[in-house]
Formats: C-alpha cells, structure tokens, sequence
C-alpha cells in the first residue's frame, strides 16, 4: 500500500510541476498568473514531499503539517483573487485570508512549542485536522460563489476549474471530516489521495487554457497531448490489469497462476487492439481537440503538411496527391476526384485515391454541378440524407446516392469557376462537421483548384510550344516542295521539246500535272492553315468504304460492315477520309498479322456512329485518360508523330460529336466516333 501511494503522490507532483512549467512559458505578466503558478509550485512540492514521506518516512511531522495547509491556503488565496475580480464579498474574501493565516501561523506555534516540550504528533493533529478542514470548507464555498455570480457565457471556461479544485477540495473534506469523526487521519484514504488528485490536475489545466483573461494562453503540442494521453491510459489500463491479476492470485486457489497467465495474454490482445484501432484514435483526436484547444486544427501544422503533400510526386500523380492533401485532414480512407475536360461538356473521373469502385463522369448541366457551381457548398451526404431542406432542394445523381461509403464532396474552385470536385469516403468513426472542417476543406480545396488551373494553363503553353515548333518543321517543307514544284514544272515545260513516244510522253506528263497540283494545294494549306478543299455534303458511307480501301493493302485486311446506312454530312471529305484512316491503320498496328480489325457503320438517335474495333494489345485506363490524346506523345518513336488520335478526337468534336476509347489490356480496343446528324 504503501507503494501504491508513493507512486500516487510522485504522480500528481510530477503533473503540477509540469504544468508549473507551461504556466511560467506562457505567462504574461499578469498578477493574477502569481497566484495560479504560486499554487502550482506549493502542490508540486507537496505532492514530492508526501511521495517521501510515504515511501520513506523521511520528514518531521512539523513538515508534513505546514505542506498539508500551505497547499490548500494557495488555492484558497487563488479563488479570492479571482472573487475579488468579480466583486464577489469583501467579507467572505478577508476571512478566508484571515482563516489561512490563522492555520499556517497555529502549525507552526504548535509545532515550535511541541519541539521545545517535546510534543507528539497528536498534538499537531489536533489542530491539522480542523484547520485542513476549515480552508476545504471555504475553498469549496468559493468555488460555489464564483460559479454562481459568473456569467452563462462564462460557466463554460469555469467548469473546469470547479471540477479540478473543488474535486481536490472535495476529496480533503472527506478526508478531514473523517478525521474529525475518528480523531485520527484514516491511512488508506489518505494514501489513495495522491492518485485520486492525479484526476483533478488535467482540469486545470484546461481551466488556465480557456480562461484568456488570465493571461496564460497554454499551449501544448496536440502530438504531445495525444500522445501523451495514450500512455497515461495504456498505463492506467495495465494498472487495473495488474490489479485484476492480483485479485485471481488471492482468490483462484490451486488454478490462480494458470487462469493470471490467461488473464494477462487476453488483456495484452485487447490493449493492442484498442491501439491500432482507427476508429478509437479518430474519437480520441476529437474528444482532446474539444476539450483541451480552442481551434480544432493546428493551422500551422494543416499547411505545413498540405505544402509537403502537394510537393510530393515520387509515387504519384498530380491529382492522386490533390486528392491525398484533402484526405488527410478528416482521415478519410479513399477518393475520387472529377475534372471538367476540355471542349467536353462534362466532369470526368480524373484519379482514384485507394478505391476500385466505378464511378461514372457527371455532365456539366447536371443539377449537383450547377448547385456546387452556384454556391459554393461542400455537400455532406449524412446531412444531405437526415435534412435535404438545408440544401435546397438538390438532387444528387441516384448512383451517387447508392455510395454507402461516399460522405463528402469538395468542390475546387478558382476565381469563381468549378475546376472539378472531390469525393471523400467515410472515415473511421467520422466527426460530425462544424464550421472549421467547412472552411479548412473549402481553402484546401480552392488552394488545389488554383494548382489544377495552373498546370492546365502550363500544359496549354506546352502544347502551344509543340505546336509552334511544329509550324517550324513546316515551313522546311514548305521549302522542299516548292524546290520540287519547280523541277515538275520545268519537265511539264519542256516536255513537248524531248517526246519520243507521244502516248507515254501525255501520260508522263499528265501524271507530273497531277503532282503538281496535289503540292500546290499542300502548300495553299500549309500557308493558309486551313483545308483548301471547301465543306460538302458527303456521304459517309462512301467515306468509309475510302478509308478501308486504303488499308486494304495491309494486314489484317480489315472488315467493313455498313448495315444499309444511308447519310450524308457536311464535311470536307479528304480530311475525313484521311482520319478514318488513320483510326484504321493503328488498329492494324495494334493488332499483328493475324489480329482482326473491323470498321461498322451505324445510326440511331440522330447520330452517326462508326467503331473501329481490333483484338490487339489495348490500352490502360491510365493511358488512355493522360497520353492517347496528347499531342506529340507517340509510342511508336521516330516513326509516329503522335498527333494522330488527337486529330481524330477534335475532328469529331468540331461536328459537334466525340471520341470514345474503350481498351482493356491484352484483350483489344473500341474505338467509337459519334456525329450527329438531322
């Protein structure tokens, strides 16, 4: 027992010896901070000397006795000065100074007279006992008063304070009332008064932290309380586990030792369990962020972390970190994120963050986007679910709805326009959100959304550049075929001089004529930059059957099926033929020798379709969505010049239809160009 109460008295010492510490960092001089870290000084020196004494017996009686009324007279003369800020009664504040003074000052003539007359401990318990009593009765009574005349606004930041001081001085009333009773200390509950005090230090602290008028704004590294915190119940918990074995030892009998063994192996497997639990530390995170910080976040830690993340691009994309650094802040597990494409009317899935469940791309006059886009909101699906009128009316897609894991949705933002959207899965033991995870979440994701508009506004330059240099490579050509049109020309010219045979002679030259136009008409385009051949009605039927002719001579021979579709559009027909072909021979390509390519032609709800499909080595999703459609980014090296797919894609688009790509790795491509049509 005795054991058990040095450790309680060292415990509750070394705790306001530490928090004497954080008062003298973080005090501002006020006089009222005296009072506090004088109080905090006189227990911690208290709570070393009965460890001590406790373990030891190494001090007089004499001593234990002004340390047992030195202690509470602090926190007596603490409380006045606070009731003397509230104008709380001048009587009641003299005669606690006056009954404090009295103790202290009957200890020690007692105690001087006892050492002269050799008296015993008795003696000073005699006046111990009713003095220690006396300064728990007013302390309470002050802390009843303060509470009491205190403002509703201010109870909050005094709650602490009444449980942690009028708990210790609770705890001596019982003690000293006892004492009065039996007319003696009773031992066992003054042994457990040390650990029983250990409760009453962490409120405190908390008191001295919500009070800012005190002028000792505590500030405790939320690591350090979280940790902290965890070891003080990892060591609580193994304390009763300790306990527990103890009391199967005394009363198991012959199987006592076994069933400890058992005992302690199951308490081990349930404390390593409580500690890896997500569930449990994300509780634990908010309950230590309510009661012991004024702020939720540490701002300064939010963007540190968030400049880290963003900065980190070892393993990762762009946006696979974007989605990461919003993540991170409410511990969700996983997410999506949506990016609105580029001459596309939608926002299409751009990333997965840890999640394989399909999500599908949201058109950009869907009533969600127009809601985000409007207002600005992050969509709580929990809160849209329990009270939809908060949103006014929104109707989130019913796929979206079906997510039982979906809980929030970001919106990124930059200078007032919707750049795209993230989705957050539920956390372990989610919080319910207040106005800081709102507004955090919202900066975080404009913060991304400025990111997201400065590498879309990098990679146009980039582009722009590419493009650039390739009207350089042009304009060589363009030197080269003028040189040739040249020599054609003076060989059409001097052709009737050199005939021998007139009927080869004509076709020579009519071949070279025929040259000659077809560079011209290249070089009109390349200076004009535009087709030189005007927008027809074609039909596209006969565009097709074009297109796989020319790839006729390649293998796979391709397939074509028309199915009797019979339409014409306006359009040039060489440039369309041309990307057909294109299509054709990448499939080709892709496919080998002895793959298959078939090109189909269809029409239903007022478009056109024409799909190129192939059984060749396919694509990656990945692929697809970051290199197929970026200019210059071949496969093929020198050989390709990687615009092809591109081409076909703003072709398409300029008719006001689209490219599809579907691809599988290893199992082939469908590749579907869509054009509407009256």
């Amino acid at each position: 027992m005795n054991t058990f109460g040095a450790l309680g008295y060292l415990s509750v010492g070394s705790l306001y010896a530490l928090l004497t510490v954080l008062l003298l960092t973080t005090w501002r001089g006020q006089r009222i901070g005296i009072y506090l870290i004088l109080a905090c000084v006189l227990s911690a020196a208290w709570g070393f000397l009965l460890a001590a004494q406790t373990a030891y017996g190494t001090f007089s009686s004499l001593v234990i006795a002004f340390a047992e009324v030195l202690r509470p007279a602090a926190w007596v003369l603490f409380l006045v000065r606070l009731a003397s800020q509230m104008g709380i009664s001048k009587t009641l504040r003299r005669f606690s100074i006056f009954a404090c003074a009295a103790t202290i000052l009957s200890i020690g003539a007692l105690g001087v007279g006892g050492t002269q007359r050799g008296s015993s401990v008795l003696n000073l318990g005699s006046v111990l006992i009713p003095g220690g009593l006396l300064l728990a009765l007013l302390g309470l009574i002050l802390i009843e008063q303060l509470f009491r005349n205190s403002s509703l606004e201010s109870r909050w930041s005094l709650k602490p304070l009444v449980l942690g001081v009028g708990g210790m001085f609770a705890y001596d009333l019982f003690l000293y009332s006892q004492g009065m009773m039996l007319n003696t200390i009773d031992l066992t509950t003054w042994t457990a008064r040390g650990a029983v005090n250990v409760f009453f230090v962490p409120m405190i602290a908390i008191a001295a932290r919500r009070n800012t008028d005190w002028e000792m704004p505590i500030f405790v590294s939320r690591q350090v309380v979280f940790y902290s915190t965890t070891m003080v119940a990892v060591g609580l918990y193994l304390l009763l586990m300790s306990f527990g074995g103890y009391l199967i030892v005394l009363y198991g009998g012959s199987w006592g030792g076994l069933a400890r063994i058992v005992f302690f192996a199951g308490a081990v497997v349930v404390l390593l369990t409580l500690l890896f639990s997500q569930t449990l530390r994300a509780r634990l995170k908010v309950f230590l962020s309510k009661h012991f910080f004024h702020n939720k976040y540490d701002y300064r830690e939010e963007w540190l972390r968030l400049v880290g993340t963003l900065a980190d691009f070892d393993n990762s994309t762009a946006r696979h970190v974007a989605i990461k650094s919003i993540a991170q802040i409410v511990d969700s597990p996983s997410g999506v994120m949506w990016v609105r494409d580029e001459g596309s009317s939608e926002f299409r899935v751009a990333a997965r963050l840890d999640t394989s469940d399909e999500y599908f791309d949201i058109p950009e006059d869907d009533a969600l986007i127009k809601f985000i886009g409007k207002s600005g909101w992050l969509i709580d699906f929990a809160e849209y679910e329990q009270k939809p009128e908060h949103y006014a009316g929104l109707q989130v897609p019913e796929w979206l709805q079906r997510r039982n894991t979906a809980w929030l949705l970001v919106p990124l933002q930059s200078a007032g326009e919707l750049l795209g959207l993230i989705l957050l899965n539920k956390a372990p033991g989610p919080p319910r959100l207040n106005y800081e995870d709102r507004d955090l979440l919202k900066t975080v994701g404009n913060h991304i959304a400025v990111h997201l508009a400065q590498a879309k506004a990098d990679s146009m330059l980039a582009e722009s550049q590419q493009f650039e240099a390739y009207n350089r490579l042009t304009a060589f050509l363009m030197h080269d075929l003028n040189n040739l049109i040249a020599q054609q020309s003076l060989i059409v010219t001097n052709a009737e001089k050199h005939k021998r045979n007139p009927e080869f002679v004509d076709d020579a030259i009519t071949t070279i004529a025929g040259s000659v136009d077809r560079m011209k008409r290249v070089m009109r385009q390349l200076k004009t930059g535009r087709s030189d051949s005007p927008k027809k009605m074609t039909d596209v039927k006969n565009v097709v059957s074009a297109a796989v002719d020319r790839c006729s001579g390649n293998l796979p021979v391709p397939k074509v099926e028309l199915n009797e579709v019979n339409a014409n559009v306006a359009v040039n027909s060489e440039e369309f033929t041309m990307v057909l072909t294109h299509l054709v021979r990448n499939a080709q390509d892709a496919s080998g020798r002895d793959g298959h390519v078939s090109v189909s032609l269809n029409r239903s709800d007022g478009a056109l379709t024409i799909s190129v499909d192939d059984n060749g080595s396919g694509m990656s999703t990945e692929f697809i969505r970051d290199r197929l459609f970026r200019p210059f980014d071949s496969t093929k090296g020198s050989q390709g010049m990687g615009i092809g797919a591109y081409q076909a894609r703003e072709f398409a688009r300029k008719l006001g239809g689209d490219l599809k790509v579907e691809s599988n790795p290893g199992q082939g491509t469908q590749i579907t160009m869509s054009i509407p049509i009256e």
